[in-house]
Parts: C-alpha cells; structure tokens; sequence
C-alpha cells in the first residue's frame, strides 16, 4: 500500500505542476504564443533550483529561461512569474485560515495562518493603493529608475510596465473561468498529493496528515531555506524516510520533463493565426525607452490609453514621423509589414481628411492603397503597403545619378499639372488669400517672437550661421507684410492639391519591368489657400531649405546672435534646386516661380510652431534653416517687392 499511496501522490503532484504551467499559459497568452515543452522544462529546473538553493532562487532561473527566447522578452516572463506567486500567497493564505478555523495543525498553523493572511492582505491593499494613487507610484518608479544609466533605467521601466499591465489583463483579457478552474484543479491536486504522500509515510507507523505536509511545504520559516532543507530538517519525513521525501518532491519534476517532450518546441501555428498583443510595441529600444518614459512620467494619460489601443496589437520596427503631428511607422502584425500613420483629438480629424483625399484622388495620381484604417472620436489611423523596393526620394536623390533623381520629380509634377492641378482649377480671391495670411503668415510670426529660446536673437539685426551674416528675423517683416504678401499671391490660381509635397512624399519604385517609377503619400488638406504653387514651395523646403539634413541634425550650439551646428547640405539638393529653378522660370514665368519661392517661406513659418513645441532649444536649427532661406529668396525677388 505504501507504494501505491507514493506512486498516487508522485502523479498527482506531476498533475498539478502541470495544470500550474497552463495557468503560466493563460498570462503569456495574451501577448504570445506560449512554448509549451519550454515552460515545462523551466519550471521543473525552477523547482529543481529552490531544492537546493534558498530563498525561491529558482523562480529567477523558471523566469530567465523562457525569457530569452519570448517575443516579450524577460520583462513578461519574469512579470508573470511574480503575478503566479501573489495568486499562490492569496491561496496558501486561504488554506491556512481554513486549518485555523477548523484547527487543524495546532500552533503552526496558528501562526503560518496568521502569517500568511496578513501577508496576503497587505498585498492586496498596497495594490488597492498603487491603483488609486497610481499617478504618484509611476512617477516615483521613473525616479528610481532614472538614478541609473540608459540600460538598467530601461530593464526597470520595462519590468515595472510588464507587472502593470499582467495584473490589469488577469481582470480584463484573462478568461476569469479558466483562471479559476486551473487554480481550483491545481491546488485540489496538491492537496490530494499531499494526502497521499501523508498515507505512504503513515503506513510505516508515523503518524502523519495532510496538513502536516502542506504546513511542512509552506512554514514562514522556508522561505529563506532551501525545499529540500525545508521539507527534509523541519519534519516527520526527515529523520526516518528522506529517501521517500526525495523521490516525492524530484521525480515529478523529471517527469515534467518528460512529458514536456510531446509538446512541439517551436509555435503550433503561425503569429497570424490568432491575434497577439504587444507587450511593448516599440522594437528599437530607444524608442520602447521614450515611450516608458512618457507613461511613467503620467502627463498624457489618455494619449497613451489611445496609442495601446491603436498600436498594441502590432510591432512597430521604426517611427518614420516628420514635422507634422501625425506619427508614421513601419509595423508588422505577423501577417504582413506595412506603414500606419495615426493621430489624435483634431490631428485625428485632419488625418481623416488625407483618408478621404487619397480616396477620392486615387484614381487620378499614383497614391497608396489604404489596406485598413480606423476612425473614432479619439483617435484616426489608417494603414498603407510596404514594398521592399520602395525608397523616399531623398535616399533615391543621394544614391542614384543626379539624371534619374531629375526624372522621378520632373514626372511626379507633370502628373500633378495634368491631373489633379486642373480640377476646379480657379483664380485665387483677395478674401482667401487675407484668410491665409492671417493665420499662416501673421498668427505664426507672433508664435516665433515668443519662443523661448529665438526671443534671445530677436533683439539682433545681424545673425550669424555657421561663420556666415545674414539678416535677422525683423529685416524680412515688411516683406511678410499682408500688402506685400497680397502682392505675390494675387495671380495665384486654386485647384486640388497634394498640400506636403516634400521630398520624402515622393516615393521611388521599380516595377515589374525594371523601370523607376514613385507614388505620392501623405497629403494635408489644411491649407487654405489651395494653390498648386504650395506644392512646389513645400519641394523647396526640402531641396532648396534642406529641410531632411536639419532633421537629422542633433546638436545646436547658440552664444551672443551666433548659431553653430553641423549642416552639411548635399551637392544633390544643390543641383536638383538648380534645375527645378529652371524648370519652373521657364515653364511658370519670374512672378509665380517668385510666389512659390514665397510659399517656401511661409511653410517655414507653418513648421515653427511645431519644432517650438516639440524640440525646445532645437528649434533653434530650423529658424537658422529659415533666415537662411529668407535671405536667398529676398535677395532674389526682394526688388520686384520694393517698386
């Protein structure tokens, strides 16, 4: 009969492992496909580890194991172990007040039970207060974090959001009946074994209950020993059965082992076959550490509560974003990789808008398929193909010859000229033109003198960029006038536009034949004064202003009405512009080409306010890459304004 009752409560103890590692499943689900032979074996070698070495070190190893190979990585992994062992504090609690009240176990259970219920009610209420004070509590971890350097920052930051959102999905995704039926099942097996390893030590005379094994298991005292010291040094088992108490605690745990090897290693099914959430979408690692950063710091609480919703679902490999408020990455979702673009409140209304016109346009111009989009009072997305072949024009101007870079502009404005220019193509009128004016012109010329870091150069006539002069800010307030500016828009004509024709915009293909071809993304219908000639300025700003080499500049340096900062502008953009300068005298005339050179101009004073907002001291480089170009178009067309 001994052996009968060991064998019963060896495979009972091997069950209820292995009803603990699919309730393991049910936290990992949520974001991945869990491997099951992987959580079977780190488990087992968990166990195995707390055998030998005190203080539960093995729940490490149970967590580190699997981690390095998730999706999610350590932080979900280690995340999830700590949550299925505040479920196990809750329940051994519960199971130590139940001998209590029964009394059952004598003083140890007494005490145990008033251990571990104390322990399990403070657990509960400090979550009951990080909820309610969770604004303070995310903003104390971002301190703590930020004692030290980028990496641990990072591991703490991510550990910490991996613990937030476990806990949350256990209430909001979790199946709450599985989440029960796995740990009703799971215990009753532990208890059951616990039984039957009682009868197998009883049956050779010693005395011994259920009660005795689960209070042997989980005394307060363990924790800071070793399972097997515990269970061997503290009990009826040791003195007279050890070898017993061996077997019963290891051998299910090489069965586990063995029983992990009918699980594939590698996924059942592809990631496309049922749908994930991210832990963290972000790959690149500065950026997941950004994004950490703004959600621990809890200013923008509902910007981030929109952004999962948009963005949680799908791995983001790159933020593509530009000057406006619309973010554009390049994702993937397991099934395909793609560009989404997104937006908020009423930067989500203007990108409902691009929706809408490259809809209505999409037959008229070569623009992108929008493979799925989504709008809601909060927020807008929508997602467009990638294509592996597929560059900007900017990386295709800086890698092609100059002639093939030529040739994909040239096309892509007489398209537009044949196209979408012509429809309900009209002259512009003075009230519009006063509208755009007011609010492009004039409302961001106020927005700049209050800036915080330009005020500083304001008081300057002369500024001088990298070692050269050149006019301040106020020397170009009468040409920006309303009279002077009414002056060189009069003759402008409206139609449907592209409104954010920047270099990037355009987008370099090679069909099926080997031939270089583009599409155009990305339109902005907030203009306005809806004149193709915007279009040809906002080209300006990137190959006559070089608008995407300040992009990719990082340090500025400002002393007295000086500016210093790296910029080098290519001799690609330098011939581009030249040709484009010719392009548009000959084909426009010297008055519209000199009001598209002005719309350059005021799409400077437009992209201010973002770079003001965003980039703090930064926004230093573009209102040096705007004085610059003030300068050359006044001094090229600056004249015909004074006569």
């Amino acid at each position: 009969m001994r052996m009968i009752f060991l064998v019963g409560a060896i495979f009972l103890l091997t069950i209820a492992h292995l009803l603990r590692a699919f309730r393991w499943e049910l936290f990992i689900k949520v974001y991945e496909r869990p491997n099951k032979r992987l959580l079977l074996q780190s488990l087992s070698a968990g166990y195995l580890i707390s055998y030998i070495v005190p203080f539960k070190l093995g729940d490490i190893a149970r967590a580190w194991i699997p981690g390095n190979k998730m999706k999610n990585g350590k932080a979900l992994s280690f995340s999830t172990v700590i949550v299925d062992r505040f479920l196990d504090i809750i329940c051994v609690g519960v199971i130590f007040a139940f001998l209590y009240f029964r009394g059952i176990g004598g003083v140890d259970a007494e005490q145990n039970s008033v251990f571990y219920v104390i322990v399990a009610v403070v657990m509960v209420a400090v979550l009951l207060l990080i909820y309610c004070f969770r604004g303070v509590v995310k903003r104390l971890i971002k301190f703590v974090a930020s004692i030290f350097n980028q990496r641990i920052e990072s591991i703490i930051l991510r550990l910490s959001w991996a613990l937030i959102w476990n806990v949350k999905d256990i209430f909001l995704k979790i199946s709450k009946a599985k989440l029960f039926a796995y740990t009703l099942l799971m215990w009753l097996g532990y208890l059951s074994s616990y039984y039957l390893f009682a009868k197998s030590i009883s049956s050779l005379g010693i005395d011994t209950r259920w009660s005795d094994i689960f209070i042997q298991l989980f005394t307060q005292n363990g924790i800071k020993e070793s399972t097997g010291t515990n269970f061997l040094g503290n009990g009826r088992v040791s003195e007279q059965q050890p070898f017993m108490a061996i077997v019963y605690q290891v051998v299910p745990l090489l069965l586990l082992i063995v029983l992990s090897l009918i699980f594939s290693n590698t996924n059942e099914k592809t990631e496309a076959d049922e749908n994930y959430l991210n832990l963290i979408p972000q790959l690149d690692p500065n950026e997941r550490r950004v994004f950490l950063e703004s959600y621990f710091s809890n200013k923008n609480r509902e910007y981030v509560d929109n952004y999962l919703k948009i963005n949680q679902g799908i791995s983001i490999i790159r933020d593509f974003s530009a000057g406006s408020n619309a973010t554009t990455m390049l994702c993937l979702d397991g099934k395909r990789t793609f560009f989404r673009k997104y937006a908020f409140g009423e930067d989500g209304e203007k990108l409902y808008q691009q929706i809408k016109w490259i809809k209505d346009n999409k037959d008229k111009i070569v623009l992108p398929e929008i493979i799925s989009s989504e709008k809601t009072e909060q927020y807008c997305y929508y997602d467009m193909p990638y294509e592996a072949s597929a560059v900007g024009l900017f990386e295709y101007t800086h890698s092609m010859p100059i002639e093939k870079s030529w040739h994909i502009i040239e096309s892509a404005l007489s398209s537009l000229e044949k196209s979408i220019y012509r429809i309900d193509a009209k002259e512009a009128d003075k009230t519009t033109i006063d509208e755009y004016i007011d609010s492009k012109v004039l409302k961001n010329i106020k927005r700049i003198k209050e800036a915080k870091y330009i005020k500083q150069l304001l008081d300057y006539d002369k500024i001088i960029i990298n070692g050269v002069e050149y006019n301040n800010f106020a020397y170009f307030e009468k040409y920006l006038s309303k009279s002077r500016l009414e002056k060189v828009f009069a003759n402008d004509t409206y139609a449907v536009i592209h409104g954010d024709l920047t270099i990037e915009n355009i987008i370099c293909t090679r069909d099926e034949s080997g031939k270089d071809n583009f599409y155009i993304i990305d339109p902005n219908t907030g203009n306005i004064h809806n004149s193709p000639n915007l279009d040809y300025g906002k080209l300006l700003q990137s190959i006559h202003g070089g608008y995407e080499f300040l992009m990719a500049t990082k340090d500025v340096k400002v002393k007295g009405n000086t500016i210093n900062f790296l910029f080098t502008k290519s001799s690609a953009y330098k011939e581009i512009h030249s040709r484009l300068r010719k392009y548009m005298e000959a084909e426009f005339g010297a008055e519209r080409t000199r009001s598209i050179y002005f719309h350059e101009i005021i799409h400077w004073l437009r992209l201010m306010p973002y770079k003001i907002e965003k980039d703090g001291i930064r926004s230093l480089l573009f209102y040096a890459g705007m004085i610059i170009v003030m300068n050359d178009v006044i001094n090229m067309y600056g004249e015909t304004l004074d006569e």
